[in-house]
């Protein structure tokens, strides 16, 4: 199941210029990969519009509770504490193109 994650935080907060996040978001984009595969999440990929201080993440999981154990590990909540995050279900190009075909 693809699961799109979009996070956002305010621009006094972007980890860009705020040195109280900066540590933070960096362990994120360097642990994410390995501690997803840890619970068998893929995590493919994400995403930034850095003028909107929004990030887009996508993973491969095979269940949402795999995935709500990689988001339950510390190096994952930490940016939770400035930015605000939506999770939800996404199909891809082909699948989407398959269903509407029909």
């Amino acid at each position: 199941m693809l699961v799109m994650q979009v996070s956002k935080h305010p621009a006094d907060l972007c980890p860009a210029y705020n040195d109280k996040y900066r540590a933070l978001t960096v362990n994120w984009y360097e642990k994410v990969g390995s501690i997803s595969s840890k619970y068998g999440v893929k995590f493919l990929g994400s995403y930034d519009d850095h003028p909107g201080h929004t990030v887009f993440a996508i993973y491969d999981t095979p269940s949402m509770d795999n995935l709500m154990k990689v988001f339950a590990e510390p190096e994952m909540i930490a940016p939770m504490s400035f930015c605000k995050s939506r999770v939800f279900p996404v199909l891809d190009h082909q699948t989407t193109l398959a269903m509407i075909r029909k």
